[in-house]
């Protein structure tokens, strides 16, 4: 089985930021936010799946993410797996056109378009609200990245 999807997702930026979580494993904010998609700013992401892979690969602006550091993208790759019924691990190629710890959620744009391409890999048909839930489990802000203008960041009182 070799699946392939890409996906594009924009940054955004937070007008009413939240302020910590109630819920680690599922990302849930303490509070509502308020967040402006950004255009210009945007992650481009690849993601191939093959059973014969034997373990999660990311490639961030062409060169190869340290294992130490891509734990937390594995550790997203393991939800995405279980949703999606396959045991197969991902060649991530990863392009960020977002300056990174510039306060412009690079990383939002970067999990929602990883969410964005295994959904399409994986063909997962997933919903906007879905996606966004999806995403969310990599970065919170994320889930404000799978929408486009204004996006309000419900609190909400579980992963639904």
């Amino acid at each position: 089985m070799v699946n392939s999807g890409k996906a594009r997702a924009h940054t955004n930026i937070a007008l009413i930021k939240y302020w910590g979580k109630a819920d680690e494993t599922y990302i849930i904010p303490m509070n509502n936010s308020l967040s402006v998609t950004l255009d210009r700013f945007y992650t481009e992401t690849k993601v191939t799946f093959d059973e014969s892979y034997a373990k999660d690969t990311l490639i961030l602006n062409g060169g190869v993410v340290e294992e130490n550091e891509a734990v937390k993208i594995s550790k997203f790759m393991d939800i995405v797996r279980e949703l999606g019924g396959t045991s197969a691990h991902a060649y991530i190629e990863s392009e960020n056109y977002v300056p990174t710890a510039a306060g412009l959620a690079s990383s939002a744009s970067a999990y929602a378009a990883l969410a964005a391409a295994c959904d399409k890999a994986l063909n997962l048909g997933l919903t906007g609200k879905a996606l966004s839930r999806l995403a969310r489990r990599g970065s919170g802000s994320a889930s404000r990245s799978i929408y486009g203008g204004f996006v309000e960041w419900e609190k909400g009182h579980d992963d639904e």
